[in-house]
């Protein structure tokens, strides 16, 4: 089994699902899930003549969802928004940003500053202010960002950058499935991502590109690449929507190991700052006690508990239960279609991508991080074969308590 990082750059627009009912106006998602991935593998196994073949040959595989980013500078990693993720309501966006015309006052993470705070409480901390978060610009609010960004090498620098998709759209004539012709006074619209977009730095047009990842045997990764070259994907195949081209890529994200001990160290730096705060410093321990890691959605996750639907997991580390201690979420419906089927799937709340939840652990470290990794590669919750449930461990974003 091995984890291959892959690129998808569109050749046609992409019209990605999130169809609504009774309504006529389609539109896409701005990212690509695994499921649309492994739906396409299915289709290409049938036109070979392997039908027989498809359970055994697709379901060991870990497909993952392939998020949207810019051809420019090599890139570090690409990423979801976090909920923990703030920006000015005022001039939202990264203040890295290459093209002044997008620069922002920055986005910060609060999720390793407020887990400080919120353990020290526990402890019994007295502060004589409340946590609040406020722009360090412009001393306004701040709130959760939403969409995709980029980490790109520029030189010796790091650039945060919000992928910033564009659009397709056009008009179409309905048919009629009984007499084949124009259904009168039936028109819709399709909305889809553009295969094109500006480059970062403003300087003139880009190929928009996915980057995810997926697991598994070597030779299964290889068929999928050959099947992803000739095979659309999303809807509107035989209409000029949904050719790819496939390439693999290098990711520069941090071994599991390293973000684990980053985010310890960080937690403990901001106990220390938010200790002097306390009006009671002088009683209270000199950092937090146990080892704490977070887990971060990259997609919708279906989590029950007891049958029950739930917003928030509970992990086994080698029959230890882990409950959460904090979390920032938010609901959201998971949902798909199944062309096999022709039916739509199931719908189950789940909670949102970009939710964060925050674990102890008092054990081994080496028992720990084997597990974690087995959990960063299968995802959590229920239905990971469909694409939700993916995760990171340890977010890398959770380092930048400056604004970026």
């Amino acid at each position: 089994m091995s984890t291959r990082w892959l690129e998808l750059q569109p050749e046609e627009p992409l019209l990605l699902g999130q169809v609504k009912a009774d309504t006529n106006f389609l539109s896409s998602l701005t990212y690509i899930p695994g499921r649309l991935i492994r739906g396409a593998w299915a289709d290409w196994l049938i036109a070979q003549g392997r039908a027989s073949q498809i359970v055994p040959t697709v379901q060991p595989m870990q497909v993952g969802n392939f998020f949207p980013t810019m051809k420019w500078r090599s890139a570090r990693y690409v990423s979801s928004f976090l909920l923990s993720m703030l920006t000015c309501k005022r001039e939202s966006g990264f203040c890295s940003e290459p093209n002044k015309a997008h620069r922002g006052h920055g986005v910060v993470d609060t999720l390793v500053p407020h887990l400080a705070y919120f353990l020290l409480k526990q402890a019994g901390a007295h502060f004589p202010v409340p946590f609040t978060a406020t722009c360090p610009v412009c001393q306004g609010r701040m709130e959760p960002e939403s969409g995709f960004y980029t980490v790109f090498n520029d030189g010796k620098e790091k650039r945060y950058v919000r992928t910033r998709e564009q659009y397709h759209s056009q008009t179409r004539v309905a048919l009629s499935r009984f007499r084949r012709t124009a259904s009168e006074g039936m028109l819709y619209s399709a909305t889809a991502v553009s295969p094109k977009t500006d480059k970062p730095d403003g300087t003139g047009p880009t190929d928009l590109v996915f980057v995810g990842r997926v697991s598994g045997p070597d030779d299964s990764v290889d068929e999928l690449l050959v099947a992803l070259e000739t095979t659309a994907i999303g809807a509107m195949r035989t209409r000029g929507y949904g050719r790819i081209k496939v390439t693999e890529v290098k990711m520069e994200l941090d071994p599991l190991f390293a973000r684990f001990q980053e985010f310890n160290d960080s937690l403990v730096t901001l106990w220390q700052d938010l200790k002097r705060l306390a009006t009671n410093a002088a009683a209270l321990p000199e950092q937090p006690d146990g080892r704490y890691f977070s887990l971060d959605l990259l997609a919708p996750s279906i989590f029950r508990d007891k049958s029950l639907s739930t917003l928030v997991p509970t992990l086994e580390v080698n029959d230890k239960v882990l409950q959460s201690v904090f979390w920032i979420a938010r609901p959201d419906f998971a949902a798909g279609w199944s062309d096999a089927w022709g039916l739509p799937k199931p719908t189950a709340l789940a909670a949102r991508m970009g939710s964060v939840y925050v674990f102890r652990w008092d054990g081994s470290e080496d028992e720990l991080i084997a597990v974690l990794q087995r959990l960063e590669t299968d995802g959590v919750g229920e239905r990971r074969d469909e694409s939700f449930g993916e995760c990171w461990i340890c977010h890398p974003f959770h380092q930048e308590v400056n604004e970026q």
